[in-house]
């Protein structure tokens, strides 16, 4: 496989610190459990397809909230400097960065506390021609963003621009329903099920290709891979690769980085999720500190 155009690719979504806890177990209700160990990176899909999209070679800008000048604030500027990643501005500069904390135990469950209560009103003040001057908008289109991407989506598909929605297990918003109704589809809309219920994951895809949003629905599921369905109903499913999981958190991220690196290529959608999800694969292979999987890295984990 022949390395695809270079792409000009928006992201919009939050940008916070995620402080990450793992346990072996989680504690029961007014007990505790002891901290296997720690780590910090950036919570959101947004960012971290962002990330990954420029380690692909794309030329990538962030459209999020800003963080502050404080310990996490500049951790996460550390961070996306390390990345080569550019924030576009926008939103005015917060008394604290916003941090989240997800607590993870060792079977997978995860437990999340997020600070992000007036993040919606931050996000109404992006830039949406600097998004929209690019080959494809990405989009997190979580509830708790409410309808802050509803303008960047309902712009974006006026000017006809590729577009990738994430829901990020969330359910349908009214304002994409609106939005898409008033436009055309989406390109493609993304959701997240759970890995130990595949009925359940069956389930939430045939339902979101009904509403009849996106011209592509995809439904990850962990190491179980992804589920696609087109609008025409034809179906598909991908793999994951089969690797030592050193951290999960970006691993749906990396699938939509993948995704949308393979657009140009001319090849069919099986291929385009079988790309996508060893993508996801290997980004679990990395810790946070060690560099971000190249086009090449994929490409060979792909070959017989």
């Amino acid at each position: 496989m022949s390395a695809p155009a270079r792409l000009t690719v928006s992201c919009v979504s939050y940008l916070a610190a995620i402080h990450t806890i793992n346990v072996v177990e989680h504690p029961k209700l007014n007990y505790g459990a002891s901290i296997v160990s720690q780590d910090h990176y950036l919570a959101a899909d947004g960012p971290l397809t962002a990330a990954a999209l420029r380690a692909f070679g794309h030329d990538v800008r962030l459209a999020a909230n800003q963080v502050a000048d404080d310990p996490a604030g500049r951790a996460v500027r550390a961070r996306l400097h390390q990345w080569d990643l550019p924030l576009l501005p926008g939103p005015p500069i917060p008394a604290a960065t916003r941090t989240n904390t997800v607590i993870c135990d060792a079977a997978g469950n995860r437990t999340g506390l997020f600070d992000l209560a007036g993040i919606a009103d931050e996000l109404a003040s992006v830039d949406i021609e600097a998004v929209t001057s690019a080959d494809v908008v990405y989009l997190d289109a979580y509830e708790v963003l409410g309808q802050a991407p509803a303008p960047i989506l309902d712009a974006a598909l006026q000017t006809g621009i590729r577009t990738v929605i994430n829901l990020g297990g969330s359910p349908l918003p009214d304002w994409l329903r609106a939005t898409v109704q008033a436009r055309r589809r989406a390109d493609i809309l993304q959701t997240n099920g759970p890995e130990h219920d595949l009925d359940a994951v069956d389930a939430l895809l045939r339902r979101l290709a009904a509403a009849n949003l996106a011209d592509l629905v995809i439904v990850t599921a962990g190491r179980h891979g992804a589920w696609a369905q087109s609008a025409a109903g034809q179906r598909w499913r991908a793999a994951a690769l089969a690797v030592d999981v050193r951290q999960p958190q970006g691993a749906g991220a990396a699938f939509s980085a993948g995704l949308i690196h393979t657009w140009d290529t001319g090849q069919a959608i099986a291929a385009r999720l079988r790309f996508a999800c060893a993508a996801g694969s290997l980004w679990c292979t990395r810790a946070t500190s060690d560099p971000l999987p190249t086009y090449a890295d994929v490409a060979a984990a792909l070959t017989p």
